[in-house]
């Protein structure tokens, strides 16, 4: 189980697959499946599924998986503050985590009717958490840089579109000071800070 946990850190904000962590750890599929609905239940791990505008091919998407709490995340994969400058680092997987756990929970002080979610398509375009209520729903994007490019509105834009009217807006939360319109209508980038705040 902590060797799970372990593999589960270093891949925190990823497409899961089953497969190769049973394949890493030298265990069966199942049960590997099974210790992780365990750490599901322990509330030590997230699987965020996959969103589509499809409900029939949600199911058959990959799901991301997240490690809930982010010290334990950071410990296991050895990251210290020092970690934070280091471009090869894991500490973006481990903050988009973080950001993930923070939404979800601020989200149930307005009631349990929302839905989330991760969008991803075959061009590898993705949306690293979806917010759904009712026939609305929001993308939020999150970045480590200090500074946004045009390039960044990408999974948003294409949310969008594949969403059509149901699209609300959405956030890129980012490590800089300042709040900006992005290039997507009703889309922002907004400092991290404003999670607290």
């Amino acid at each position: 189980m902590r060797a799970l946990m372990e593999i589960l850190a270093y891949r925190t904000g990823t497409l899961m697959n089953v497969s190769s962590m049973a394949n890493a750890l030298k265990m069966r599929r199942e049960t590997t499946e099974k210790y992780l609905t365990i750490l599901e239940r322990l509330f030590l791990v997230r699987r965020l599924p996959a969103w589509h505008r499809n409900q029939s091919k949600r199911l058959v998407k990959a799901p991301k998986v997240h490690v809930i709490d982010s010290g334990l995340a950071t410990t296991l994969c050895g990251l210290s503050a020092d970690s934070w400058n280091d471009h090869n680092s894991n500490f973006g997987s481990v903050l988009e985590s973080f950001v993930v756990q923070q939404l979800i929970c601020q989200a149930s002080w307005l009631g349990d009717d929302f839905k989330f979610s991760h969008y991803r398509d075959k061009d590898q375009v993705e949306v690293d958490l979806i917010i759904e209520r009712g026939k609305h729903l929001w993308g939020v994007e999150v970045k480590k840089a200090a500074s946004i490019q045009v390039k960044d509105s990408a999974g948003l834009a294409r949310l969008a579109d594949q969403a059509g009217k149901n699209f609300q807006g959405g956030i890129l939360l980012y490590c800089g000071n300042n709040t900006l319109p992005m290039k997507q209508e009703n889309c922002y980038a907004v400092p991290i800070s404003a999670l607290w705040q």
